[in-house]
């Protein structure tokens, strides 16, 4: 996406004046960061570094550094930071409908964390976001889009007289963003919804991705889109095994160990004193690497596995892949250290797979366990 001439901005001018205005509100930081991304104030990348290119589920990546879900649900900067070095992108996560629960944002700079207290997923709902789907679907980059649903159980739809109950609402979403997506991301992973606890049910979240899988085929029988999903940070000991078990049973093509954890359920320490909320950033790395291993050895390295949560450095990079995922999500750094944090991160993990004598990324995927 050619940016205009006369809607460039100095990038070292307005860099500056992002830090400032970050340092004394991250909020109005993140929000003039936005506008800068749509205004053009940070460049293209013109070559990317070849090391970093990588084959997984059949798509070529000219990075395993991507952009996570929860970054940009409006659809507005995902394409820029893609065209600035990211080396795929994933929209949402969107319900069905527009959706608007009472949200509060905590900035942690000290901790390098985002702390998020809402009921639900803020959004315009994905049925509103089809025309930007289309209107994009020219353009080269490999984009993901996470669905997800806040309605109940079926039991309970049809106590509370509901008419739509999550199977339904899931094959809507999907037979109309398969045609202009290259994944999709079923989001399990918010603890306030009944997802949540389903990944671990067998009889309910095998047939669910099942079906999923058979609407995407149906709806975009030529370039199907992947089925990826999302899982929860707070999975115990005892269900992450099943919930792996029923993630290859279904077939999936792709993981991702979420990026965010319930705070409440965790014990973190922070500078701020909070109880409440989802949390992400960098207190939840060693937590997110942790779920990477094992979820390798429970998938038995069947299932690609994409790490999402606290990546800051290549070397936060390195030891996802080290501990068995193929890709990497980054959100919560852009907010900190700006788009500058891509070139920064790949610049660094190709140094980093240099010195360790490796000479593509796959050949970092799961080096712990040999």
């Amino acid at each position: 996406m050619k940016r205009a001439t006369g809607r460039n901005l100095n990038n070292l001018i307005f860099s500056f004046f992002w830090w400032f205005i970050q340092k004394i509100s991250p909020k109005r930081g993140a929000k003039l960061l936005y506008w800068g991304l749509q205004s053009g104030a940070f460049p293209n990348l013109s070559k990317q570094d070849p090391i970093l290119a990588t084959e997984v589920m059949g798509l070529h990546f000219n990075s395993p550094i991507g952009i996570g879900a929860g970054f940009d649900s409006e659809g507005k900067v995902i394409d820029d930071l893609i065209f600035m070095g990211a080396g795929f992108g994933e929209f949402g996560p969107y319900t069905l409908e527009r959706e608007n629960p009472v949200t509060e944002t905590f900035f942690l700079p000290r901790d390098k964390a985002v702390l998020v207290q809402s009921l639900g997923y803020k959004n315009n709902g994905l049925i509103n976001m089809i025309p930007l789907f289309i209107n994009r679907r020219y353009l080269p980059n490999i984009i993901g889009v996470a669905i997800t649903s806040t309605a109940e159980s079926e039991e309970e739809n049809i106590k509370q007289g509901r008419v739509m109950s999550y199977l339904e609402e899931f094959d809507i979403m999907t037979r109309k963003i398969a045609p202009y997506t290259d994944m999709i991301t079923i989001d399990f992973s918010h603890p306030e919804t009944e997802l949540s606890h389903l990944i671990t049910d067998a009889s309910s979240a095998v047939p669910l991705l099942k079906a999923i899988k058979k609407a995407a085929a149906d709806a975009a029988p030529i370039q199907k889109p992947k089925i990826l999903v999302r899982i929860p940070l707070t999975l115990t000991p005892l269900e992450l095994p099943l919930a792996c078990q029923n993630l290859l049973a279904a077939e999936v093509d792709g993981i991702i160990v979420a990026g965010n954890m319930a705070l409440a359920q965790n014990k973190v320490n922070l500078s701020k004193q909070l109880y409440t909320g989802q949390l992400s950033g960098a207190p939840v790395r060693r937590y997110m690497i942790e779920m990477v291993s094992k979820v390798r050895q429970f998938t038995k390295a069947q299932i690609p596995i994409i790490a999402c949560g606290g990546v800051f450095t290549g070397m936060d990079a390195f030891a996802c892949l080290a501990a068995g995922a193929s890709l990497i999500q980054i959100g919560t750094v852009l907010r900190y250290d700006g788009p500058k944090a891509i070139t920064k991160i790949n610049r660094e993990l190709a140094t980093i797979l240099r010195q360790k004598g490796l000479s593509s990324v796959s050949e970092a995927i799961g080096v712990d366990f040999y």
